[in-house]
């Protein structure tokens, strides 16, 4: 029988079903999962990846989707809230002319859904603009990655799917407020006693604060299921902005390239053994454009023995100040202890990985078996490990003691920003045709451009975020005062000056304000929390901390935002008279 080691790829023709076919070729064929490689990157951007990660990815997806959907419902029903608040004595009189509940609560979804004809066809046109701008900018940045991305291209399954997520949070944010605008009194809509707030069963607390303070207090508690919405609408605002936020710290550790050691240029062994001498070294330090260079030896798939299993390693040596830089990346143990201690070594994190710190393990290398003890953890390193073996970081010297070599694998350089391309090729001269020399100044740049790309998406997503929170913020508030402009112009009537309902309304919303943003951050760091360790933990091993910038950050935003909201509310209350105010509804 003839053994063939060969590689078939295979393309399939739909994508939507890739999961499906990939089972349906193991049954028909008996290949096992280790035989079956995937495009874990095609498949990912596919959706149709079955690698673990992926699936923390698609389920953070989903969860941030479902959040943002559930923070338009809630602005929107808040909105729609207070908008049938200061309409009740208009649905009271449609009750009075003989409209059934029924009918009340059919208007209130229509008007709802009419704001839909501007906004979703706006919404839509602004989107798609806003897309052409990002891919002629990632064209234009990144041509290696970008370069055949269509510029004007419209997607009719993503257009449809933001029409009827649209229509679909609008109809679900107008059940509340219609419900509630049918349940409108009309004796008491004609009466001018109307009111959308719950009849008053405790007087405000007047130990604590000044009358005016507490009206402010007792309005914005006034009716339970208003304060949820106004506390909610402002909570979700601070909850989008914090899990939105974690996608930063996946954009940095996803982007490797990025990191302190990324080289210019390097020189490689053609059989990736340790044969290269380190007199090139010194003769590339000399070298006036060359700002830095720093060599590795490696040594691939080592068997190694801990715990009672047998599994395999690529031994890498760093110098100093690889491991200078590998301290931004140190998760548990020390660093001092892998350069000064013989015999010891870093581990590179794992999903799968077993070793922990203190743990000593048998090494075979050479036909001898050396025992190594590992003093701490990275999250990440300069080396990718190779056929599913683990990464172990140790001293030059550990290296040598250990294997017997003294030659470096790979040098890598770093160039001034004044280096030339005769500089690059005096430099390639100088390494000669012995060794493979690797040019990634192109591709470095390509990586950064994308970067820069992913940083502009990313924040630009945020800074809507914020946006949309200053808007829903004074929308909200302002929606909330004018719902009680004529209780405003009774408490004038009764000799309130201006100074004291300005305070009325500042409390007020101070009130939704320190509510929300408690319930907004105990929750918003739980889903920081949670979606960190899926899509950041889990592959990285990075630990989470509280996310203290961001969280500034948007209270900043959600403070200046309640001070911007009160300040028209107030201005318009100053500008009517009394008897305006009191038959204003």
């Amino acid at each position: 029988m003839t053994d063939y080691n060969s590689l078939l790829f295979v393309r399939f023709e739909n994508a939507w079903n890739v999961r499906q076919k990939i089972d349906d070729l193991k049954t028909d064929y008996g290949f096992s999962d280790e035989q079956i490689i995937e495009n874990a990157k095609l498949l990912g951007l596919l959706g149709q990846s079955g690698r673990s990660f992926m699936l923390q990815i698609y389920a953070a997806a989903g969860f941030l989707f479902v959040l943002v959907m559930v923070a338009g419902i809630m602005m929107i029903a808040s909105s729609l809230n207070s908008n049938v608040a200061w309409r009740t004595r208009f649905f009271g009189m449609m009750r009075c002319l003989g409209a059934t509940p029924k009918q009340v609560m059919r208007i209130v979804r229509k008007e709802a859904l009419r704001w839909c004809r501007f906004a979703i066809p706006a919404g839509i046109a602004i989107g798609v603009v806003v897309i052409w701008i990002l891919f002629a900018v990632l064209r234009t940045a990144s041509p290696e990655y970008f370069g055949e991305m269509a510029i004007f291209g419209l997607s009719i399954p993503s257009i449809l799917a933001g029409i009827i997520v649209g229509l679909l949070t609008v109809l679900l944010a107008a059940r509340s407020p219609a419900k509630k605008a049918a349940k409108v009194s009309p004796l008491e809509a004609v009466s001018g006693n109307a009111s959308g707030y719950q009849q008053v069963k405790k007087a405000a607390n007047t130990k604590l604060f000044k009358v005016e303070t507490a009206m402010g207090i007792h309005h914005a508690k006034a009716s339970k299921k208003n304060l949820i919405l106004m506390v909610g609408s402002f909570a979700l605002s601070i909850i989008l902005f914090l899990s939105f936020s974690v996608t930063v710290e996946f954009m940095n550790h996803a982007l490797t390239p990025l990191r302190p050691w990324t080289a210019d240029l390097s020189i490689i062994s053609p059989d990736y053994s340790c044969s290269i001498d380190s007199e090139l070294l010194g003769k590339l330090k000399e070298n006036p454009a060359v700002k830095l260079v720093y060599g590795r030896m490696f040594a691939y798939d080592v068997p190694i023995a801990v715990n009672g299993s047998q599994e395999k390693v690529d031994l890498i040596s760093y110098e100093q100040r690889q491991f200078d830089w590998a301290k931004d990346y140190l998760l548990e143990g020390s660093i001092d202890d892998a350069i000064e201690k013989p015999n010891t070594a870093l581990i590179v994190f794992e999903p799968e990985n077993t070793l922990q710190v203190g743990d000593t393990v048998t090494m075979t290398i050479n036909n001898r078996l050396q025992e190594i003890q590992i003093v701490g953890i990275l999250s990440t390193s300069s080396f990718k490990n190779n056929n599913d073996a683990g990464i172990m970081i140790c001293s030059e010297d550990t290296f040598r003691q250990i294997t017997g070599e003294s030659k470096y694998t790979i040098l890598d350089i770093k160039l001034k920003k004044k280096a030339t391309d005769e500089d690059v090729n005096a430099i390639k001269q100088l390494a000669g045709s012995s060794y493979t020399f690797s040019d990634e100044r192109m591709s470095k740049n390509s990586v950064m451009a994308t970067y820069y790309c992913f940083w502009l998406f990313i924040y630009g997503f945020l800074v809507m975020i914020a946006l949309i929170t200053v808007f829903n913020v004074i929308n909200s508030i302002s929606m909330s005062v004018s719902a009680r402009t004529n209780q405003y112009g009774v408490f004038r009537a009764i000799g309130l000056s201006m100074r004291q309902l300005k305070k009325m309304v500042i409390s007020e919303a101070c009130t939704y304000t320190i509510i929300g943003s408690f319930v907004g951050n105990v929750l918003g760091l739980f889903c920081n929390k949670t979606l960190f360790s899926m899509i950041v933990s889990s592959n990285w091993g990075a630990p989470w901390t509280i996310p203290w910038l961001e969280l500034g950050v948007i209270l900043l935003v959600v403070v200046l935002s309640v001070v911007l909201a009160v300040q028209k509310p107030i201005k318009k209350l100053k500008e009517m008279s009394i008897v305006d105010t009191i038959s204003m509804q």
